[in-house]
C-alpha cells in the first residue's frame, strides 16, 4: 500500500484511511510507531462515525496500551462504539453493566446490550442471553429461550468458547453459578469437536459427578499444563520468541531455524516470518514461489500480516494474478482478524467495509 495515497485520503476525510492510519501508527506498520498520531488518528476516524475507531479507542483506553488508562474515557468509547452497532462492544457493555465496573450495575440494561449482540450472531453474547433467560436476570425467566439461545451457540461457537463456558459453570467466575452438570454440557460439546482441554475437563466432571474428589481449580490448571496441546504451544511460543530475538540480534541461522520450528508447529506468525525471508533473501536464497506458499499457508492459518499481504497482491496483481475478488476476500479477513488498514483498502470498493466484515466473518478482534 502506498503510504502516500492513505496519507492524502485520511486528511481528505476518509474515515477508513484514518483508521487504518492510526492502526499504523499503533503497531508499527511499514511506519514507525507513534502512540500520539495513533490516538489523534483514531479519534479523527472516530469523529467521522467510523464504529470500529471507538471500539479500538475504547479497548486502548480499557488497557491502558499506549494511554494511561481512563475509565471514563473507556466508558464513553465503549458507549458510542455499542451504539454504533460494534457486537464486541455490545458484549463488552453488557458485562459491564452485569458486574458494575465503572458504571452503576443494572440487569435490564446487560440484557438489552447481551441480547443485541446475540441478534448480530456473537456466540458469546448468545451463551449470554440464554443463560440470562435461564436465570431471569434482566428479563422474565424463560427456560425454552435458554435452550434456543443455547443451541445457537452451539451452532456457532469453537472449542474455545466451550471450554470458557464450561470452566465458568464448573468454578463459577465470570457471575456465573456453579453447576457442573451444564459444564459437563459445555465441555462435551468442545470434547466432540475434538478439543483436548474440554476433553481433559469433561472427564474430570463426568469423575466428580461419579463421587470423586472435585479438583480444585489450581489442580485443574496444573492438569491442563501438562496436556499435549498445552506443551505443544509452549514448545511453539517458545521458538518464536528465540526466533524474534535471534533476529533483532542478528542471528539469521539460528532465527531461521526456530521460525521453521515454529511454523511446523502451526505458528501462523511464524509462518509469515519465514514467507518474509524467502522473499527478501534474509539467510536464505530468495525464493518467491515458496515464499507465496508460505504466505498462502499463513494467510489460512490465521496470520491477518499474510492475509493483508496476499489481498494485495491480488489487488496489485504481484506474484499472483490480478483478482479483485480474491483480494477482497483476503482484506476482509485480514479486517476481521484486526489488521484495520485492510478496512481502507475495501472501502475503495464498497461504501460500508464494516458491515461487509461484519457480515462476512462471526467474530472480529
Amino acid at each position: 500500500m502506498a503510504k502516500k495515497k492513505i496519507f492524502q485520503d485520511a486528511e481528505g476525510g476518509n474515515p477508513y484511511a484514518r483508521l487504518g492510519l492510526a492502526y499504523m501508527y499503533h503497531h508499527g506498520k511499514n511506519i514507525d510507531p507513534d502512540p500520539e498520531q495513533a490516538i489523534k488518528w483514531y479519534v479523527r476516524s472516530s469523529e467521522l462515525g467510523c464504529s470500529r475507531a471507538k471500539w479500538e479507542l475504547a479497548k486502548i483506553f480499557r488497557d491502558g496500551t499506549i494511554v494511561k488508562k481512563d475509565h471514563e474515557m473507556f466508558i464513553l468509547y465503549l458507549r458510542s462504539a455499542a451504539d454504533s452497532g460494534v457486537p464486541e462492544a455490545k458484549v463488552e457493555l453488557g458485562f459491564t453493566y452485569l458486574q458494575g465496573a465503572h458504571i452503576e450495575r443494572d440487569e435490564v440494561l446487560a440484557f438489552k446490550w447481551m441480547h443485541s449482540a446475540a441478534g448480530q450472531g456473537n456466540p458469546m453474547a448468545q451463551f449470554m442471553t440464554g443463560y440470562m433467560y435461564g436465570r431471569g436476570i434482566g428479563v422474565f425467566q424463560d427456560i425454552s429461550e435458554q435452550e434456543l439461545w443455547y443451541a445457537k451457540t452451539g451452532l456457532k461457537g469453537n472449542g474455545e468458547l466451550f471450554y470458557w463456558i464450561g470452566r465458568n459453570f464448573e468454578y463459577g467466575l465470570f457471575n456465573v453459578g456453579i453447576d457442573l452438570f451444564e459444564a459437563g454440557r459445555w465441555y462435551k460439546m468442545g470434547a466432540d469437536m475434538g478439543h483436548e482441554k474440554c476433553t481433559i475437563c469433561w472427564q474430570s466432571v463426568l469423575s466428580t459427578l461419579g463421587g470423586r474428589r472435585h479438583d480444585s481449580l489450581e489442580e485443574r490448571e496444573t492438569k491442563l499444563m501438562e496436556s499435549d496441546v498445552e506443551k505443544e504451544k509452549f514448545e511453539r511460543e517458545e521458538a518464536l520468541a528465540a526466533a524474534d530475538h535471534f533476529l533483532e540480534t542478528g542471528d539469521e541461522e539460528s532465527a531461521f531455524i526456530n521460525y521453521t520450528i515454529a511454523a511446523e508447529l502451526g505458528n501462523p506468525v511464524a509462518m509469515f516470518a519465514l514467507a518474509m525471508m524467502y522473499h527478501a533473501g534474509v539467510y536464505v536464497k530468495r525464493d518467491d514461489k515458496i515464499a507465496l506458499e508460505l504466505m498462502k499457508k499463513a494467510s489460512v492459518a490465521g496470520s491477518e500480516d499474510a492475509q493483508f499481504a496476499v489481498g494485495t497482491m491480488y489487488e496489485e496483481g504481484r506474484g499472483l494474478k490480478k483478482e479483485l475478488d480474491e483480494a477482497i476476500k483476503y482484506y476482509t479477513m485480514a479486517a476481521a482478524n484486526g489488521y484495520l488498514a485492510a478496512y481502507y483498502r475495501l472501502s475503495l470498493y464498497m461504501d460500508h467495509p464494516e458491515i461487509h466484515v461484519r457480515n462476512s466473518v462471526v467474530a472480529v478482534r
